[in-house]
This record gives structure tokens, sequence and C-alpha cells, in this order.
């Protein structure tokens, strides 16, 4: 009774999660707390937002070619001759300065306004107006017709770069359900490393007790001296096994402070929150589909097709001659003084005008066409990547769902194993006890007794580990999700 009672109080130690007191400097740390401070401060997700700024500039870039621009010119010129013939110059000199404003539209239609101004003059003076001024203004526009045509050409530098910038936000979606997937199975495994240390404990305070039995036994004649010697070198071997418990502890807290990105790596880290062990049954087809309708790298792997397509057809309509309707019309006026010329233009104006066709077709169009090759590869490509993932996704699905029925499994078989496992140590102490039982029958049973304990709680944390695997492949990160 005295084995059966302490047994039950160091199972209740065991289930307990450890307390901060077990080391001079800890921090008490909860699975959720855990998540949050990873998501908030891990260095792979702040990469990952770095690329959404990058891509962001991507798409700001491709807008700017629908910008305004302003142009502006200025200069002198001159020029000498040789006197040839009366009444002719031996001099000329000219300035003119413009200033205009440039305009694309999403139609393909290139639209500028342009403000012209010169002055000539000539030595010795031989002309009606010398120096002469010019003031126009004028009007042009230019609209493709094949290449460049349409909208949806135009436009396609910046809506491929929208679906890229949403693709990459999406991503970061994605890469926060990954590291809290990795966090969680860090945090589980941490458990586990301080409830084997506790089943080290609970082995090594047995392993002790049958040593002071033994020693009792030897002291009272039942026993010979030799069979202290078995007890004793167990004490050790359990001890020593401590040790790598220890170990292990330090290397899953290290793995968590990793993912947290925590800058205290002087103190303990201490879980307190244990493995969920309710059995779930998730719907196979409910999953499946919650998968690949909200996971954030399939929605991402969707827009890169999009995009790619989109940068496919664009690349297409590239490789079609240039034609393009051109026109202008314009006034302006001329006069000895600057500003009579401008009185000119607006009461008696100098018209002009244009219209016609420009047409330009390669008859080497090696550029247009391997870009077109390229983008062509590039789209399909995507959508194989796309095909493949949800490809991926539905084996995920499977291999997850199945894991966590397997768990369920384990966690019941395992609690059957460590109660039989009690029970035999029970029997072989009681043996023990009256004599017909050695030290190793009983330390075989220990050591039987406490595997089948950390074997029960490795399938609970196996149990946890799968529940957040399958938060993960649905694309959730488990801070408000039910399995």
């Amino acid at each position: 009774m005295r084995t059966l009672i302490a047994s039950i109080v160091l199972l209740i130690l065991i289930a307990a999660p450890p307390t901060a007191g077990r080391v001079a400097e800890s921090t008490q740390l909860t699975v959720t707390e855990a998540v949050a401070a990873a998501l908030a401060n891990n260095l792979g997700l702040r990469l990952q937002k770095d690329d959404v700024e990058a891509a962001a500039g991507v798409r700001e870039a491709a807008g700017g070619e629908f910008d305004v621009f302003f142009t502006g010119e200025a200069g002198v010129a001159g020029q000498q001759y040789p006197l040839l013939a009366p009444d002719t110059p031996e001099e000329e000199r000219s300035g003119q300065w413009t200033a205009g404003v440039e305009k694309k539209f999403i139609t393909g239609t290139e639209v500028s306004l342009n403000w012209q101004n010169s002055r000539f003059s000539s030595s010795p003076r031989i002309y009606l107006l010398d120096p002469y001024y010019r003031s126009s203004l004028t009007l042009a526009l230019r609209q493709p017709l094949l290449k460049g045509f349409g909208v949806a050409n135009q436009t396609a530098n910046l809506r491929a770069a929208d679906k890229n910038l949403a693709a990459v936000n999406l991503l970061v979606g994605s890469e926060a359900a990954n590291l809290a997937a990795s966090v969680r199975r860090a945090y589980w495994n941490l458990v586990y490393a301080w409830q084997d240390r506790e089943v080290k404990v609970l082995s090594i305070k047995l392993a002790e007790k049958l040593l002071d039995e033994t020693t009792t036994k030897i002291e009272a004649g039942r026993l010979a001296e030799v069979d202290r010697y078995q007890p004793e070198s167990e004490v050790a071997r359990r001890e020593e096994n401590l040790i790598f418990a220890d170990r292990s502890i330090g290397l899953y807290e290290d793995e968590l402070k990793l993912l947290m990105n925590s800058d205290d790596w002087q103190a303990s880290l201490v879980p307190t929150d244990l493995p969920p062990t309710a059995p779930v049954h998730p719907d196979s087809a409910a999953v499946l589909a919650r998968a690949l309708r909200q996971r954030p790298d399939v929605q991402a792997a969707d827009l890169s097709r999009e995009a790619a397509e989109i940068r496919e057809r664009a690349a297409r309509n590239q490789t079609r001659p240039d034609l393009a309707l051109i026109g202008m019309v314009g006034q302006g006026g001329t006069d000895d003084a600057y500003g009579d010329t401008l009185d000119d233009a607006v009461d008696d104006p100098e018209t002009q005008w244009q219209a016609g066709l420009a047409l330009s077709i390669p008859l080497q169009n090696a550029t247009a066409e391997g870009n077109y090759r390229q983008t062509r590869a590039v789209s399909s490509k995507a959508r194989n990547s796309a095909q493949f993932l949800r490809l991926q996704v539905r084996q995920g699905v499977r291999i997850t769902l199945r894991d966590v029925q397997l768990a369920i499994k384990a966690m019941e078989a395992t609690k059957k194993t460590s109660l039989a496992s009690q029970k035999r140590l029970e029997a072989e102490q009681a043996k023990f006890e009256a004599g017909r039982a050695t030290t190793l029958d009983v330390l075989t049973a220990q050591e039987a007794y406490a595997e089948s304990l950390s074997q029960e709680k490795r399938a609970e944390v196996g149990y946890a580990i799968a529940l957040a695997e399958l938060d993960r492949i649905q694309g959730l990160t488990g801070l408000a999700a039910t399995p």
C-alpha cells in the first residue's frame, strides 16, 4: 500500500506542469503566449513582411507608367557665313525654349501639350521682321492600334503587380501559420522534456527506495552483501539519464527561444500548459475544403498564376506590328516683339494640324518573341505549381487526419500500458518484500513502469503536435482555431 500511495503522489506531480521554483531564474509561459510572441518577433516573419514592402514598391513603379510628366528645354544657337552676295546674312542667331506636359492613359492614348517659343535675328538685317519671335501651343495625340492596343495590354504590368502584391501578403499569413505550428511543436516538446525529467526523478526515487530496502535486508541477514551493488549501480545509471533529460530541456528551450526571437537567453522557460487530450474527430471533407479554400499559400499560388497569365498575354501582344493613329493641332503667332506674338496667337493665329498613321514592322522580332517565350514558360510553371500545391495539400490533409486518429489510439494504448506496468511493479515489490523476487526483478519492473509513463506523456504530446499540424494544414495559426 505504501508503494501504491507513493506512486499515486508521484503521478500527480508528473501530470502537473513544472513550476518555476525548480530553477533560480525562470519565465512561465503558456502556449498561446509563445505563439503570440513568435508572431510578433520572429525574424523569418519580418523578412516575409519585407517582401511585402518590396512588392508594394514594384506595384507603385508599375503605376508610374501613367504619371504626368513635365518637359522643358531651352537653348541658343548661332551660325556665321562668308559674304557671298549682297543681301545675304553674315551671321544668324536663334534661341528657343519650350515647356510641356505629357500623359499616358490606360487606353494607351498618349497626349502631350507643348508651348514652344523662339527668337531669330540676323546681321546685317535683311528680313522684313528682324528680329522676329514666334510662339505656338500644340496638342499632340498618339493612339496604338495593334501593339499595345486596349486597356488590358496597357495595364498588364499594373494588374500583375497588384496580384503579386496580394500574393506576397497572403504568404505572410502562410508563414505565420507555419511558424505557429513550429512554435506549438517546440512548446509541446519542451513540456514533454519537463515531464520526462519528472519520470527520471521518479525512477531514481524508486531505485533509491529499493536500495534502502535491500540495505535493510542485508543488515537483517536476509540478503547477501553482493545484492547491494545492483540497485546502487542502477541509481547511478538513472542519475546519468537525468542529466540527459536536463540537456533535452535546454535544447527545446533554445529551439523555442529562437522561434520567439527572445532577447533573454539566460532565464529558463517553464511551460504551464498541458497537452490537450480530449479526442477530436474532424470531418475530412470539411478540412480539405477549408484548406483548399482558405490556405494563404494556395490563394497566393492562384494569384501568381493569374499574374503570369496577364504578363503572357501582354508579351504576346508585343510581338505584333506597331500601328498607331497620330494627330496634332495647334496655333501660334509671329511678330517682331514677343508681346505682339502672344497677341497674334490669340487674335490672328497661325493654325496647324496633322493626322495620319505610323507603321513599324520588325523584320527580325527576336526580342519580343524571346520575351513571349519566356513569359509563356513562366505562366506554365505557375499553373503547374498551383496544381502541384493542391496535390500536396490533399496529401497533407490525409496524412494529418490519419496522424490525429493514430495519436488518439496511441494515448489510449499507452495509458493502458502504464497502468499495467504500475500493477506489475506493485506485484514485484510485494514479492520482493516477501522474499520471492530479486532486486533485478524489481528494477526491471521499475524501468518498464518509468518507460511506460514516458511513452504515455510522449503520446499526449504527439497528439498535441498532430492538432497543431491540423491547424497548419488549414492555414490557421491556432490562436482562434478549433480543430
